[in-house]
């Protein structure tokens, strides 16, 4: 059974436009067969709109291809909710606490991001989502 990961936005925007090293990480997890993928409405609202402003149609369009690939979790309220318990409780940022409450509403196995893994995220308990950072200190 794959495992179901919820894309924060920075995977994203650091597989399209990023160092060789990061690229590259990122594409091995895109590419892994044993894994599917969630996103929702907030990773759209902070990648696509500004592609298309940019006018960045490659960008928009690398970006619409993995959306596609996804499973996508429309706003709830219940997804509101959650995310005001998770921001409250951990010291989320509003959009940090929207894709984690997106992700543990969609029972995803895990949420990747770029965030260090001194960020806010990583005090959201393990048993309640699995946190894992791409961040690489060094590459440029």
């Amino acid at each position: 059974m794959a495992i179901k990961t919820y894309l924060d936005s920075s995977v994203l925007i650091n597989a399209y436009n990023s160092a060789p090293a990061i690229v590259q990480k990122v594409h091995d997890l895109l590419t892994d067969p044993n894994r599917s993928f969630i996103v929702g409405d907030y990773v759209f609202l902070e990648i696509m709109p500004k592609a298309y402003y940019t006018k960045r149609l490659d960008q928009a369009a690398f970006y619409a291809d993995i959306l596609r690939k996804a499973v996508f979790i429309h706003s709830t309220d219940a997804i509101i909710v959650k995310a005001d318990e998770l921001a409250t409780m951990f010291g989320l940022a509003a959009l940090d606490a929207l894709h984690a409450a997106t992700a543990i509403i969609a029972h995803a196995d895990e949420l990747v991001t770029f965030e260090k893994p001194s960020k806010p995220f990583f005090r959201i308990p393990h048993e309640q989502l699995p946190v894992l950072s791409l961040y690489l200190p060094h590459a440029h």
